[in-house]
């Protein structure tokens, strides 16, 4: 079966098959996800091994933020207390002011228990907010107030999101339950006053762009395009090999040199056949076709007189009917 195939043809299947399995192993071995990494090695890409597990980078950036956050947001609560001019204002800061503070004193703890190091100090930009805010007055600085925390706020939410679903230590995982709760109900209280200017607040970040097509995506139609070369270029060197005098499968006569074509009457005229005699054949013509006997050898030299054994027979006359009534005489 395999003889039927021409060569070329047979290799370029062969080449097209190995590529097919080199192919198929390699985006095994890419696409094979990899092991979540359940537990690090102290002191290795940022993480520490603790007795509550693992702790990453950004579970010790969690909590210096919201160190940060309660260095800065704790007093400010307290000054808009006195100097808020709405009463719902006033409320709000209140409660900013103490549940920050619990909060303060929650992470305290959590980052010694964790040996995190943490600020002592706000940022400079919060230092600036709390001086921009001391300088206004009224509903200016109600709304200016309401504003400035919203945002605040806002910003530090998906990080604590991020390390309550990630993190692989227990006690941040903790923390960032608890502190998910503080956050999400601090913009609710601000929200609540009714001065919010949503289209002031940072816009959320664009979606990644779409990464291009990379070698995992390139492989199939890769893969298409050398089989179908492979192909064409086994078929290509059999029908040369075919064209060149002498070379590749005999061609095949046409049906009409291997079948006759029916005879037809008037084609070719059958030849003449010898006419058949009609009746008892003659004996007397057919005795004229025998030939005629040679001459026998003739007598010695000498004259000697002929005996009836030296008698030469002589065949009688063909149309002479002999004479029955006459005996025949011999020669002595």
């Amino acid at each position: 079966m395999s003889r039927s195939i021409p060569g070329p043809l047979r290799w370029a299947v062969l080449v097209a098959l190995a590529a097919v399995g080199v192919v198929a192993l390699t985006q095994y071995w890419v696409a094979a996800p990899a092991a979540p990494a359940t537990s690090a090695v102290p002191d290795q890409q940022g993480w520490t091994q603790t007795q509550w597990g693992p702790l990453g980078p950004a579970d010790r950036e969690l909590l210096q933020k919201v160190r940060l956050a309660g260095l800065w947001e704790a007093p400010t609560g307290q000054q808009g207390e006195q100097q808020a001019s709405s009463p719902a204002v006033r409320d709000v800061a209140r409660k900013l002011g103490l549940e920050h503070h619990d909060l303060d004193g929650r992470v305290r703890a959590t980052a010694e228990q964790l040996g995190v190091l943490l600020p002592s100090r706000p940022t400079d930009q919060q230092i600036g907010w709390m001086n921009d805010l001391t300088a206004r007055t009224g509903t200016d600085y109600d709304r200016q107030f309401v504003q400035i925390l919203r945002a605040a706020h806002g910003t530090v939410l998906p990080l604590i999101t991020q390390v309550r679903v990630g993190t692989r230590n227990d006690l941040m995982r903790a923390f960032a339950t608890e502190a998910d709760a503080y956050v999400t109900r601090h913009i609710g209280y601000l929200e609540s006053t009714g001065l919010v200017d949503y289209s002031a607040l940072p816009a959320p970040p664009d979606p990644a762009p779409a990464a291009g097509p990379g070698m995992s995506d390139v492989v199939v139609p890769a893969l298409v395009v050398v089989v179908a070369l492979g192909a064409a270029g086994g078929l290509l060197m059999t029908l040369r090999r075919r064209g060149r005098p002498g070379g590749g499968a005999p061609a095949l006569l046409p049906a009409a040199g291997f079948v006759p074509r029916p005879r037809r009457p008037h084609d070719d005229p059958a030849p003449a056949r010898p006419a058949l005699p009609i009746g008892p054949p003659d004996p007397w013509e057919e005795l004229a076709r025998v030939p005629p006997a040679g001459p026998r050898p003739g007598p010695p030299a000498h004259d000697a007189p002929l005996t009836d054994d030296d008698t030469p027979d002589v065949p009688p006359a063909r149309h002479a009917p002999r004479d029955r009534t006459t005996p025949r005489s011999r020669h002595r």
